[in-house]
């Protein structure tokens, strides 16, 4: 609001001043700014080879060095297959070899790639790593199974349960099927083991299967054991023989690869590398032994089961022994439960038989008594 006055007043400037002045600043002092690293590394990929590197908690130079050496103490399959795909490409190669720049201004990442492109043939030396680790595990894995089906198939040749409890079932089945074209068979496929379940009796829940057993458990008691007979092949089950095949020849395949380039590569990789290399291919051509006598017990099996031996599954017929094995063990429960509730039930009987006499002797024995007055 102007002021009506027409006396002009001043304030006390000096007294502002040093009241509400701001007080000059001091000059900062300069910081130096770090750098921008140098990298000829796609950002993902330096990202990933930096994650890469910090779990082996020791220098890039030492990490090349096991590399060279054909450590595999802290170079295991998973980390050897990790190093393949971060492996330097062409174009990266080329810059590095043609930086004029310090390596210290280097990103991490590109310094670890200059350690590792001083080891000569440091790709050859990773794939033979590589290759020897995935054998020893893949035949750690693959040979076990392999002992379980060759034991399976030899087991089924040689149960001599097996093939008495078969003719029993034949002789038990051509009776039942007197007069029909089926009823003077001279065998039967192995899978009709697992109907024996579906014949029911013209008693409640009792199939055939029950029956024999009963019949087994009576007269022939030394078949009871056939379960125990066929439990090697039921650990078999469910072990594909081709897929084991196939991941064998494929790792064979890749051992063969690598020994040609060994072939060709210098002296010194030949001496590091060609021992660990063929100890892995011995130890394959012995699998692939094993393969082969695996086949002929499948021959074997398909000409006893009266099969034919190209159409023949073995992961077919372990899985019907051991759904049999099953049956068999399960109709043996259940009869031995029938049993014990026939006995509860016969003795329930007699119990209250007893009882219903003791109640009619309680009431017809009594004495009766009369007052004469």
């Amino acid at each position: 609001m102007p002021s009506s006055s027409k006396e002009l007043l001043e304030p006390d400037y000096a007294s502002l001043e040093l009241l509400f002045s701001v007080p000059p600043t001091a000059p900062k002092e300069k910081t130096w700014l770090k750098t921008k690293e140098i990298t000829f590394i796609d950002q993902k990929k330096s990202l990933l080879l930096s994650i890469f590197l910090k779990q082996f908690k020791c220098s890039n130079e030492e990490i090349a060095d096991m590399i060279q050496k054909g450590d595999r103490s802290k170079l295991d399959a998973e980390i050897l297959k990790q190093l393949l795909n971060l492996l330097p490409e062409d174009h990266e190669v080329n810059s590095l070899k043609s930086c004029k720049e310090e390596k210290s201004e280097l990103a991490n990442a590109d310094r670890f790639y200059l350690h590792l492109l001083a080891v000569p043939s440091y790709q050859l030396r990773i794939e033979c790593m590589l290759i020897c680790e995935e054998t020893k595990i893949l035949l750690e894995c693959l040979w076990p199974k392999a002992q379980a089906i060759r034991t399976a198939c030899e087991t089924l040749l040689t149960s001599h349960r097996l093939p008495v409890f078969c003719q029993l079932i034949l002789k038990v089945g051509n009776f039942l099927n007197y007069g029909h074209h089926t009823g003077d068979a001279g065998g039967f496929k192995i899978s009709a083991l697992l109907r024996l379940t579906e014949t029911k009796a013209n008693q409640s829940h009792i199939t055939l299967l029950h029956h024999i057993l009963e019949d087994v458990t009576k007269n022939h008691t030394d078949l009871l054991q056939l379960p125990r007979d066929l439990d090697f092949v039921s650990k078999a089950a469910g072990i594909h023989f081709d897929v084991l095949r196939a991941e064998a020849d494929a790792n064979l395949k890749k051992l063969l690869e690598i020994e040609k380039h060994l072939f060709l590569s210098t002296d010194d990789i030949k001496i590091q590398h060609a021992k660990s290399v063929q100890g892995s291919l011995d130890a394959s051509r012995d699998l692939q032994k094993e393969f082969a006598a695996i086949e002929k017990k499948k021959e074997e099996l398909a000409d006893y089961l009266c099969e034919d031996r190209k159409q023949l599954s073995l992961e077919d017929v372990f899985n019907t022994m051991k759904t049999f094995r099953e049956l068999f063990l399960k109709a043996l429960q259940e009869n031995q439960e029938r049993k014990e509730q026939a006995v509860k039930s016969e003795k329930r009987k007699k119990q209250l038989k007893g009882e219903d006499a003791k109640r009619l002797k309680g009431e017809y024995g009594k004495s009766s008594t009369f007052n004469i007055n």
